[in-house]
């Protein structure tokens, strides 16, 4: 009884903790980074006093572990990119020092900004990795999803919380709908979802200035041809501001949202039945097919859903962050998802500070060219270098399985 009461209290602290620091550092209040960390601690007893010491420390090792092989690979990256400028003529030291203080001080908001529509679009690409499946076309569920939320914001006038929960839920499930043809192709026909995924991607986005003259943007009757009227005001995100006032202005619970949905993302992926089925169907459809799992459902499903969480990251640019849409509003945060769910090797917790890496890059490579005049172009060496890294990584474990399997198959025949 004892142990339970306190498995409670230490659950309790945990999520107060935990919810305190993300809000506190989402909205440019650096110490809520200490609440976060306080939160990994009191985490760390709480396994301990409901499993035993042996169960929590293996968990603290898997955390660190986790930790050390993204970690190697930027560390190397920077190490590279260094090299490169001095090459180039340029000062390493001044670059990075730019760098890291404008992506994680200066410019934080904007790394938060950035990194929310990356959340959702790598959510939604290592959803679909998850089940063996490569939705490369996340960039037209974007526009989609959008879409979807201007039009609703636009005529919705209910109150506030109700309409932002139907513009999301609809616009999530119109870009889940716009990955039927793909999903059903697949499945029927075996056709590949990058082929086809990819090209409803370009048709949505040659679909968005016919969409755009249709709400605002006709250059008959608009000075901003190249954009929608604004969404009514009842269908904006809070913002940070309203309740922390030294939060920026621009800064809303988006991030908020997109931590929750990545959350219930990891749940549902390693603690249903669907999420084990879908895990279980992309890492051997023909083992799975001899467990009972149906292989269509789940490609279908998985794909549907990969939809869904690619469209919430246009909702959220609609109503948290532009309240209208722009003819060119993506920053390819569909194409940019695909690398922030590699970095994170799937995982939906992983995709939350993989995105966040990502954005604060894209910050801080903004405020590095315009106060050292160093090119942007760096930042972007940076991150294939990462990239290269990491996805080396997977390709040293391949062949090295294969050898081993290869060598231990030689092994078998020389005994006999």
């Amino acid at each position: 009884m004892q142990n339970k009461t306190v498995s409670i209290i230490l659950l309790v602290l945990i999520l107060l903790s935990g919810i305190a620091g993300i809000v506190l550092w989402s909205a440019s209040y650096f110490f809520g980074i200490a609440f976060i960390g306080a939160a990994l601690f009191i985490y760390y007893f709480y396994k301990r006093n409901v499993e035993d010491v042996e169960s929590a420390n293996s968990w603290a090792k898997g955390f660190l572990k986790n930790l050390y092989i993204p970690l190697f690979g930027i560390i190397a990256a920077i190490i590279l990119g260094g090299l490169i400028m001095l090459a180039t003529g340029n000062d390493p030291i001044v670059a990075y020092k730019a760098l890291l203080y404008g992506g994680f001080i200066k410019n934080w908001h904007i790394s938060i900004l950035n990194a929310v529509p990356l959340i959702f679009t790598g959510l939604s690409v290592a959803f679909a990795f998850q089940a063996g499946l490569f939705n490369i076309g996340a960039e037209g569920q974007f526009y989609i999803g959008s879409m979807a939320a201007t039009w609703l914001g636009l005529r919705l006038g209910m109150p506030p919380l109700v309409s932002i929960v139907l513009i999301f839920v609809i616009s999530g499930l119109a870009a889940a709908a716009y990955n039927i043809v793909p999903a059903a192709l697949k499945v029927k026909t075996g056709a590949h979802e990058v082929i086809t995924t990819m090209m409803l991607a370009h048709v949505a986005r040659h679909l968005s200035p016919i969409f755009i003259r249709a709400n605002g943007g006709d250059p008959a009757t608009s000075t901003h041809a190249y954009v929608t009227n604004d969404i009514l005001k009842n269908n904006f995100l809070p913002i940070f501001k309203d309740f922390l006032p030294k939060a920026n202005y621009r800064l809303h619970v988006g991030i908020l949202i997109a931590i929750g949905v990545a959350i219930l993302v990891y749940y549902i992926l390693y603690y249903t039945k669907i999420g084990y089925e879908i895990r279980a169907v992309g890492q051997n459809q023909n083992a799975a097919r001899a467990q009972g799992i149906s292989i269509g459902k789940n490609i279908m499903i998985a794909l549907l859903f990969a939809g869904f969480l690619s469209g919430l990251a246009g909702v959220n640019q609609v109503v948290g962050l532009d309240h209208k849409m722009y003819q060119n509003l993506s920053a390819g945060y569909g194409w940019n998802g695909i690398s922030v769910a590699i970095l994170a090797s799937n995982n939906p917790i992983g995709v939350i500070f993989t995105s966040i890496l990502w954005g604060a890059l894209d910050a801080g490579g903004q405020y590095m060219t315009r106060t050292t005049q160093i090119p942007n172009s760096i930042v972007e060496i940076i991150k294939g270098i990462i990239l290269f890294l990491i996805v080396a990584r997977y390709i040293y474990k391949y062949f090295g399985n294969r050898l081993r399997r290869r060598r231990k198959a030689g092994n078998v025949k020389e005994a006999v």
